[in-house]
């Protein structure tokens, strides 16, 4: 539903756009207490041709239990997603890894879209217009990633009074102001974390916590139409994961992780008539800092990065439909490894590396869609070239989506395609990695049916996929396996090997098949609000030399993963829970013999339950609203199993497998100022 006042005009732009709205749905008119016209304008926007994916709005998400009021916590509910070992940050598709998923703020891609520990994401929910999340298929306009793509969209700063609002919470507390500057607009935002002195007293010592804060500020001069709208923009994040051990007096133990990054933007948007032109040039740094305290003795570890990139795009309109065409060229820096020690008595040391890595990556690409039968039947051909500067290749990525609307409240949607992924600088680096490692691609292959219907939506996709040379650790069948954790240990290395740059050893020679069906209800009518998420997939690899026929589960392989959640308004008060049920990951046990040894992929860990609820009230004054919320996830406190790791304890003096227990009751409990 769209409202303004109306004026008179014969502007023709404006005659055409009300023309173009009329066409859409229908028009109502009414006059409202000053004598004014009010317009309001409802109806179905025109379709787009693309595969079956999910949106949430921020609104949509503080009805959602167990979301904690963060938008990209929320997208974890949706169908095709994985859960991760204790809700860490990061985003499973399709059973591809963490690092096969791109994740776009107004078309720049970001390295680590949650902030350690998956507490809550990299950008304040209350700053963003929307999140959409495709779990496959995606357009050509996106590359360097064969799982699915985040992409987020901010919101345009408010010129017409300056606000002041923030948030105040027991994990995070946060501030925002906007207003006019300058005949534009600007948004700022801050803000930071205590989640590890909260959480410190209830878990042992050795358990690492994380820690955050971060910044945002976004501009806004100009509209589209009239010389073009640019948005400068700034942002970022801070993260520290550390845990402490008790060792001598004076002298604590320990290890702490801290990364950090910044994006600086400029976005240009301009239209002239048919034709609209889309630029965004970016740069940034990713840092991060390893730090082992251990005998008195402290070691550091770091290696810098300094990427950049520029994405444009072309769109015309025509009454066929339109056509669309661009190029992307991402790069950067990888600097030299920087290792340093100090401590007893020593002089501080510094051993630093002398393998540096730049590079280029540019990508043109082009796509059609074409209206067959008006809205009704389309489809969008495209064609992908990239060059990738890190192992010299040129690669060729064709893609297809194509949709047929059955009825008015139906939809068919197929895509098919290919995705290629380069590696990261640090596996083709010429020391420690393997600078002769190629590119890996997938293909991919869906189905998908969609419902929208008097306040109901509903979706049923089936999906395929199948990845060749993908880039594994170099085998060696005589040692004892990583995977002794149920995915837990792996977990944290597919999260972070993108954003680390460390070297490692890889050879392009594993395969992966994912194949599943995804089922999303949602229905958001007056006061109530409802969503069942499910997916049914397999996720497998052929990486372990110790399977006779190549192929075994993936860390993440989740058979079924089922997301139930609700909530109504009464009176004063929203209430609501979410049911999270998902089959456990595989492991490999331990025989206890001697030498232990263990059994490949043979086993899987318990079945995941867990159980939010959440209440929320909404007290309006002249200035705003004031939104206190209570989101407590796993609220019977059951100790799921996480991972499984050998060792030994009092009960078990022989060796045995021992279980990681999973998070206890996590309170998310805040008050949000909303200024109007």
């Amino acid at each position: 539903m769209l409202a303004g006042r109306g004026e008179r005009s014969d502007h023709p732009v404006r005659i055409r756009a009300l023309v173009a709205l009329m066409l859409l749905g229908r028009v109502a008119h009414a006059d409202d207490d000053d004598g004014g016209e009010i317009i309001e304008v409802s109806g179905k926007a025109p379709e787009e041709t693309k595969p079956l994916s999910y949106s949430l709005s921020v609104d949509e998400i503080r009805s959602m239990p167990g979301a904690g009021n963060d938008i990209l916590r929320a997208a974890q509910a949706l169908p095709g997603v994985a859960r991760i070992p204790f809700g860490f940050g990061g985003l499973v598709l399709r059973g591809t890894s963490p690092r096969d998923t791109a994740v776009y703020l107004d078309g720049i891609e970001v390295p680590i879209a949650f902030h350690f520990g998956g507490i809550t994401s990299f950008y304040p929910s209350g700053m963003l217009a929307d999140l959409q999340l495709t779990s496959g298929g995606f357009g050509v306009e996106y590359g360097r990633a064969q799982g699915g793509i985040v992409t987020l969209t901010t919101r345009e700063p408010r010129t017409d009074a300056y606000r002041i609002g923030g948030s105040i919470g027991l994990l995070d507390s946060g501030a925002t102001a906007e207003g006019p500057w300058h005949g534009g607009g600007f948004v700022v935002g801050v803000r930071r974390s205590y989640f590890d002195t909260v959480v410190s007293p209830f878990v042992a010592s050795d358990i690492p916590l994380p820690s955050y804060w971060d910044a945002q500020l976004r501009l806004s001069f100009g509209e589209p139409a009239h010389r073009g709208r640019i948005s400068p923009m700034i942002f970022l994040s801070i993260d520290r994961v550390a845990n402490h051990t008790s060792g001598a007096p004076g002298q604590p133990e320990g290890i702490s992780l801290t990364s950090m990054f910044v994006r600086a933007a400029a976005p240009y948007l301009r239209t002239w008539g048919p034709l609209t032109l889309r630029v965004v040039p970016w740069v940034g740094t990713n840092r991060l800092t390893f730090e082992d305290i251990q005998d008195g003795r402290t070691e550091t570890f770091s290696r810098p990065v300094y990427p950049y990139g520029v994405r444009g795009d072309l769109t015309r309109d025509e009454p066929w439909g339109d056509l669309r065409a661009g190029l992307d060229l991402d790069g950067g820096y990888l600097s030299h490894t920087q290792v340093g020690f100090t401590g007893r008595g020593e002089g501080p040391m510094q051993t630093n590396g002398s393998s540096t890595i730049a590079w280029s990556d540019l990508a043109a690409w082009t796509e059609a869609r074409l209206k067959l039968d008006g809205e009704r039947f389309a489809l969008k051909p495209g064609l992908r070239v990239e060059a990738y500067g890190l192992t010299g290749e040129v690669v060729v990525d064709p893609r297809l989506n194509i949709h047929q609307r059955l009825t008015d409240t139906l939809t068919l949607r197929q895509a098919i395609g290919r995705f290629h992924q380069p590696p990261t600088p640090g596996d083709v680096d010429r020391h420690d990695g393997n600078p002769a490692l190629d590119s890996s691609w997938f293909d991919q292959a869906s189905l998908g049916i969609e419902l929208d219907r008097d306040g109901w939506f509903g979706s049923l996709t089936g999906f395929y996929e199948y990845g060749q040379h993908l880039g594994i650790k170099e085998p060696r069948p005589t040692e004892i396996a990583e995977p002794n954790v149920g995915g837990l240990g792996p977990t944290f290395e597919l999260l972070l090997e993108k954003q680390l740059g460390f070297a490692i050893y890889r050879d392009d020679i594993g395969r992966a098949r994912n194949t599943g069906l995804e089922l999303l209800v949602k229905r958001h009518v007056g006061p109530w609000f409802g969503m069942l998420a499910y997916t049914l997939s397999w996720a497998q690899r052929t990486d372990d030399p110790r399977f006779d026929n190549g192929w075994r589960p993936f860390e993440l392989d989740q058979r079924h993963n089922l997301n139930a959640l609700g909530s109504v308004m009464l009176t004063h008060w929203r209430l609501g829970a979410r049911v999270q049920l998902v089959s456990g990951n595989p492991y490999s046990p331990t025989n206890p013999n001697n030498p232990p040894e263990q059994l490949p992929w043979a086993g899987t860990l318990p079945v995941f339950f867990q159980l939010d609820v959440r209440a929320d009230r909404t007290w309006h004054r002249a200035w705003g609203d004031i939104n206190f919320f209570i989101d407590i996830q796993n609220v019977t406190n059951r100790r799921n199993v996480e991972g499984r790791e050998y060792g030994y304890d009092d009960a078990h003096p022989m060796g045995a497998d021992l279980d990681t227990p999973g998070l206890p009751i996590v309170p998310f409990l805040g008050v949000d100022f909303l200024p109007r």
